[in-house]
């Protein structure tokens, strides 16, 4: 995220990865959110549910009372990936700018910031693509494993979706100043990627003591649904302000860069003066 020169920012927490990040959906402004893109995951989570059991059904009119229920589903998990983007860019944004509180939520006027959600999938089209295809030629050569897919777009997503932010164009997905912070703020992006690898471990092993053992395929329970759904949208909303707080760490990495490469040139430059004086 880019810093404006001279601005005033707050001080960096002494432990940005922790401080204001895992109680981050239950805080004050935000729970509303936390509970709204809870619902709307149960009701994706629902209308999966009954489109797969109706599909599955041998009566004509089932199954195609399954096909509008696909159709909602579609519509629906839409609908929650636009809210989610939406908030997920106001976190990003907001923290990497040294906000505590996220001040500018989208609002009703799902218009004004309905196109800032193709950022968020932009960066995952990006980021899933090439992997996609490696692992396309990867079988090709015999290998059956995709397993360096989701590895792979674990590490991919943060830069992309940073870099198109730090551009500020979509499919802009090459930024040297961020490519830099591997470099100035390595100990930010080990402690980013550590957080959210801890993050996604701890919501799998909570999803999997959810779904009830020895289903045996059977459509999930309501109560199943409902846990993944709630983690679905805590993890969502960590993820986010977890990468808000690393770009706010590379921010205040690369200006401490600069400035300390300023303070070295300064002297080199006064050389030829002092020499011309002579």
């Amino acid at each position: 995220m880019k810093k404006k020169r001279g601005a005033h920012r707050p001080r960096l927490p002494d432990r940005p990865f922790l401080t204001g990040t895992w109680a981050f959906p239950f805080s004050p402004g935000v729970r509303g959110r936390t509970l709204l893109l809870a619902v709307l995951a149960c009701v994706v989570g629902v209308l999966a549910r009954e489109s797969l059991r109706l599909m599955a059904s041998t009566d004509g009119r089932l199954s195609f009372l399954g096909a509008m229920f696909t159709v909602l589903t579609v519509f629906a998990v839409v609908i929650w990936f636009a809210v989610a983007a939406a908030c997920a860019l106001a976190i990003i944004g907001d923290t990497a700018n040294g906000c505590d509180r996220i001040v500018r939520w989208p609002d009703a006027a799902f218009l004004d910031w309905i196109g800032e959600t193709f950022v968020v999938a932009t960066g995952v089209g990006i980021s899933v693509a090439p992997l996609v295809g490696l692992a396309w030629v990867s079988r090709e050569f015999g290998s059956p494993s995709d397993g360096g897919v989701p590895v792979g777009f674990f590490f991919l997503f943060p830069v992309v979706l940073l870099s198109l932010l730090e551009n500020g164009a979509l499919f802009d997905v090459v930024s040297l100043p961020l490519l830099r912070t591997f470099w100035v703020a390595p100990g930010g992006w080990g402690r980013f990627y550590l957080s959210t690898a801890i993050l996604l471990l701890a919501a799998a092993t909570i999803v999997l003591l959810a779904i009830p053992a020895g289903g045996g395929g059977q459509p999930w329970g309501i109560v199943a649904i409902a846990v993944v759904s709630v983690m679905s949208s805590l993890v969502w909303l960590i993820y986010f302000r977890l990468l808000g707080r690393l770009a706010w760490f590379c921010a205040d990495r690369t200006a401490a860069a600069e400035a300390e490469a300023e303070l070295q040139a300064e002297p080199e430059a006064g050389v030829p003066e002092a020499d011309a004086e002579n």
